[in-house]
């Protein structure tokens, strides 16, 4: 059978074929990304199944959409219910966190649309809430590439009696794209390490325990003077310094040691009343002791007393009979000076310092504490001291006062610290370290090395077993050595990784703080 093909006939052939090739082909093609999601293998994720597909598949940067199929346990579509989408890359290095939330709506029965934007190529974490009319909230954690196709399941809500995994055996998405570290488990974050490769990263774990704890806190501590038994010498009477045996501070002196002596006319105006009165008491028994008898000599003898002469020399004076020109004047207890202001010769007025004596049996040392700190202390308190420049035995104090206010120019509290200085050899305005040790009792713990700070939280690796890691935040006291007190979010005998949790950190793609809902 011959055909024969005019011009014009052939090109409405041809066209005619073109258009048909057309729509066949546009027959085949999804509409809206909502086919694609029905045929997306379906994971058990609480009491629905969920399946996630992107448009176009891989994203791209710039605009995309979600195509979400959420059923419910007979594979019915749930109608009606509240999505939300939220696809976010955390923060790296310079780089900020950043998010994109989808606007979601259904498009048919039980497939729901989230359209979302992409700011740069990479990894990005995609997370479904799933709310049911009359149902439980769910939540399903997926990882997409702009480099790889398909959607790969991160783990979710546990499904009613599965482990949140996909329902089909087929690859998600017909993506061979898997998260590091082997099969995800339910818990978003989970990841199966075998243990070869354990050993090969170093990864090391203990368990948590109670046990008794007590926290260090060391500061600087600066050497002072005890101030209260420092002594000043200053006279109630105007006079003058004839000889001076003290002439020089830092000397050593002890109780009743002569001073210096002193001259003054008031003085020996005092002296001269008590003896005439004495002498008009005719007794000469009560002479020779200093025991007025009449109510004139009482009251100069009184008189010699409110000016601090001792008793012993007032007795020395009425035995002698005659005032004395030069009193000795005695150190009113033992220490040594730190202030001197007179010398031979000197005038003196009533009220002025003329020696100030300090002990050293006892020294105190000032300790600047850190303003977190300082809640820790007490009263009481043991404290151990050492010198940095000398090789010698640490000494023991207790604390026996807590300032009430703090530095202003460092933000420090004050604490001070009596230590018996039996040697003297702690020297005033030395520099010592000083360690406090606070008792906590029997806490719940973790080594420091466990804990991974992500930001606002504090999160350990717990090992639940046939290999799997799973992330876990946890509330945190204080830091007691190599070890911090756990206030809530593990139980005694919860295994915790303590080394190589970086690198397991980095392979489960841990959430920052910033993308919680």
């Amino acid at each position: 059978m011959m055909i024969r093909w005019h011009r014009g006939g052939a090109a409405l052939s041809i066209a005619l074929l073109a258009a048909a090739s057309l729509i066949l082909i546009a027959s085949c093609q999804p509409r809206g990304g909502a086919e694609g999601a029905d045929r997306t293998p379906m994971q058990g994720v609480g009491e629905l199944q969920m399946g996630v597909a992107s448009t176009p598949d891989p994203p791209r940067v710039g605009d995309n959409a979600l195509s979400i199929a959420v059923r419910d346990a007979q594979g019915k579509p749930v109608r009606g219910a509240a999505v939300d989408a939220m696809i976010s890359m955390p923060a790296m290095g310079a780089m900020p966190y950043m998010e994109s939330r989808g606007k979601v709506e259904e498009t048919k029965p039980g497939i729901y649309r989230a359209e979302y934007g992409l700011a740069m190529n990479g990894e990005w974490d995609v997370n479904i809430r799933v709310r049911a009319k009359g149902g439980a909230t769910v939540e399903a954690a997926y990882r997409l590439s702009t480099s790889t196709p398909g959607l790969a399941f991160a783990g979710g809500t546990p499904a009613a009696g599965g482990s949140g995994q996909s329902l089909s055996d087929e690859p998600q998405g017909g993506s061979n794209h898997e998260p590091p570290g082997g099969a995800m488990e339910s818990a978003p974050g989970t990841v199966r390490i075998d243990p070869a490769r354990r050993q090969e990263i170093g990864i090391r774990t203990a368990p948590a325990r109670v046990m008794d704890l007590s926290t260090i806190v060391r500061a600087a501590g600066r050497v002072t003077y005890e101030e209260t038994h420092q002594a000043d010498v200053s006279l109630k009477f105007a006079g003058w310094v004839r000889d001076i045996r003290v002439d020089y501070v830092g000397r050593s002196v002890e109780a009743g040691e002569v001073l210096f002596t002193a001259y003054s006319p008031e003085l020996w105006s005092a002296q001269q009343e008590f003896i005439e009165a004495l002498r008009a008491g005719r007794d000469s028994a009560a002479r020779a002791l200093g025991e007025p008898t009449t109510e004139l000599a009482r009251a100069a003898r009184r008189r010699l007393e409110l000016w601090d002469i001792a008793p012993e020399q007032i007795r020395q004076i009425a035995r002698e009979g005659r005032p004395r020109e030069a009193l000795p004047i005695v150190a009113p207890g033992s220490g040594v000076v730190v202030e001197k202001n007179v010398v031979r010769g000197s005038a003196f007025t009533p009220g002025q310092v003329l020696y100030r004596i300090a002990p050293l049996d006892t020294a105190w040392v000032i300790a600047n504490v850190y303003q977190v700190d300082l809640p820790l202390l007490r009263v009481g308190l043991p404290a151990t001291l050492t010198n940095p420049y000398l090789d010698e035995s640490s000494r023991h104090g207790r604390v026996a006062f807590i300032y009430p206010s703090l530095q202003a120019e460092t933000r420090t509290g004050q604490v001070r610290i009596e230590v018996p200085n039996p040697r003297r050899d702690l020297k005033p305005e030395m520099f010592v370290n000083v360690e406090l040790q606070i008792p906590r009792g029997r806490r719940l713990a973790v080594p420091e090395s466990a804990v991974l700070p992500t930001g606002e939280r504090r999160v350990v690796f717990v090992d639940l077993g046939d290999g799997r890691l799973a992330p876990r935040e946890v509330r945190l006291g204080a830091r007691a050595g190599d070890y911090y007190e756990v206030l809530s979010g593990l139980a005694e005998g919860d295994v915790v990784v303590t080394s190589g949790n970086f690198l397991v950190a980095a392979e489960s793609k841990l959430r920052s703080a910033s993308q919680k809902w």
